[in-house]
């Protein structure tokens, strides 16, 4: 068990919250024992208020993904922040990974902190976990904040592309071959260049958190999961979701850019939905001032009973 210290002034530790009030949040890290392996866990110390949150971050990142907006949260809320099995500093076995596996490790995580009821926070590949954790287990989910979720729309077996990419994931050397040729820095480098909207947002430490996890063993079940089996990354909601939810979405998002929005208010009808100008694919890291503000005001009227003003 180790303490960190989220400090909210810009430049004072690798846990930096920009754009914030001054003000200091510990937070806890431990190693949680789930029946897979081992699960990085952040959490703030219990709010008197009970409630609690829980983030998810997305593909090939982890729960640093999530500092600049673990201080906010953390006013009115206890937080937890997972590192999904396979992700991070999570442990990395070879099993079956499908956004219903990390559903279940949500689930078991709230048994072992017993709370009953929690609000999910999802980005990217974490909005679709969170969203069908919401469909699966509708009474331990008070509230959702999707974030450039993933899952809709399905791609086409038709696509060779597609085909070409699950047979190479498929075939032990060329999976082997395909890490080994895309699992490096450069191609990490570029693509959170792709993520971003400002690439100054793209600092060297931001760089060494999402490059360190690919040099860990096992790393290539979890990072080439979704080509092996790309049907368990599509969310399944034929009952609908019910829960009160906020569509979080990033104006100039070129990997999913914002018309996926559509989508997601025909299966969530009753979400209310911000789109965040100039800001790309997580708006939580590269603009969390506008982030957090509308994030706030969401949980203070639908989830928190708390007036905004």
């Amino acid at each position: 068990m180790s303490a960190l210290l989220v400090d909210e002034q810009p430049g004072a530790t690798a846990q930096v919250a920009e754009d914030l009030p001054t003000a200091t949040t510990v937070v806890t890290e431990t190693f949680w024992h789930w029946q897979y392996g081992r699960i990085r866990v952040w959490e703030t110390d219990p709010h008197p208020s009970g409630h609690a949150v829980v983030l998810l971050h997305g593909y090939g990142a982890m729960v640093e993904h999530w500092r600049k907006n673990i201080p906010a949260l953390a006013a009115d809320a206890t937080v937890y922040a997972l590192d999904l099995l396979g992700f991070g500093q999570s442990d990395m076995p070879d099993v079956h990974y499908s956004a219903r596996l990390w559903g279940q490790q949500v689930r078991d995580f709230l048994d072992a902190r017993r709370l009953k009821k929690v609000t999910l926070f999802g980005h990217s590949m974490g909005g679709l976990v969170a969203a069908q954790f919401a469909h699966d287990y509708p009474d331990r989910t008070a509230g959702l904040v999707l974030v450039d979720p993933s899952g809709y729309p399905p791609r086409t077996p038709s696509d060779l592309l597609f085909r070409a990419l699950q047979f190479a994931a498929e075939n032990r050397l060329l999976r082997d071959l395909s890490y080994w040729l895309f699992a490096t820095p450069d191609i990490a480098r570029q693509g959170l260049i792709s993520a971003y909207f400002n690439p100054a947002a793209v600092t060297p430490d931001l760089l060494e958190a999402f490059i360190a996890p690919l040099r860990r063993p096992g790393a290539k079940y979890s990072y080439l999961a979704v080509a092996r089996r790309p049907n368990d990354f599509f969310i399944e909601a034929p009952n609908g979701i019910a829960a009160p939810t906020l569509l979080v979405w990033g104006g100039r998002d070129r990997l999913l850019p914002p018309r996926l929005l559509q989508p997601f208010r025909e299966l969530i009808p009753q979400a209310e939905s911000v789109v965040i100008p100039d800001t790309g694919h997580c708006p939580q890291d590269e603009t969390p001032g506008a982030f957090n503000a509308v994030v706030q005001r969401f949980l203070y009227l639908n989830i928190f009973d708390l007036n905004p003003d």
